[in-house]
């Protein structure tokens, strides 16, 4: 038998296909559904709304803040333009937002690059900055329920007992 052994050839780059049919809709449809929550959150505050919400289960099982804690309210103040009282409900999701941003900017260029719409958090560059932001959410989470300062300075502080317009909160 003289057949010989066959010829193994590397693999080929393949090239990125247009996304045909409802994927191209896709990124449409998420930052649609984004606004509309942020949209939400800005109209009914989580303080005074609580029925909109739910409650935080590791919350209610543990007694401690989880990591996404004062998240609601954070987002809630960010859309009044209320950065230092956002910061104090959420530190984690303020510092977070840069990084964010700087996520987008990546896949913007990818974009624009390729002329095609990449998958969101795909590239290699965007891994650590996605480290960055469970470092922070991480870390900042559990030292929030540590009850000596320095660490009760960035404590969820309590809700108010009144709203912003006066009026006692709703239950």
């Amino acid at each position: 038998m003289d057949r010989e052994p066959p010829i193994l050839q590397p693999p080929v780059a393949s090239v990125a296909q247009p996304r045909k049919g409802w994927w191209k809709f896709l990124p449409i449809l998420a930052l649609t559904a984004f606004v509309s929550v942020i949209v939400f959150i800005a109209r009914y505050e989580p303080v005074a709304n609580k029925q909109y919400y739910p409650k935080c289960g590791f919350k209610q099982i543990t007694g401690f803040d989880c990591p996404g804690c004062g998240g609601l309210r954070a987002t809630h103040a960010l859309t009044r333009c209320r950065i230092a009282e956002a910061f104090r409900f959420h530190p984690a999701l303020v510092l977070s937002l840069p990084i964010v941003a700087y996520i987008a900017g990546l896949w913007i260029r990818e974009w624009r690059r390729t002329g095609n719409m990449p998958v969101p958090l795909a590239q290699p560059e965007c891994n650590r900055p996605l480290k960055w932001i469970a470092v922070l959410f991480v870390s900042l989470g559990p030292l929030r329920n540590i009850p000596a300062p320095p660490f009760s300075w960035i404590a969820i502080p309590p809700p108010p007992t009144t709203t912003e317009d006066g009026e006692k909160p709703r239950k």
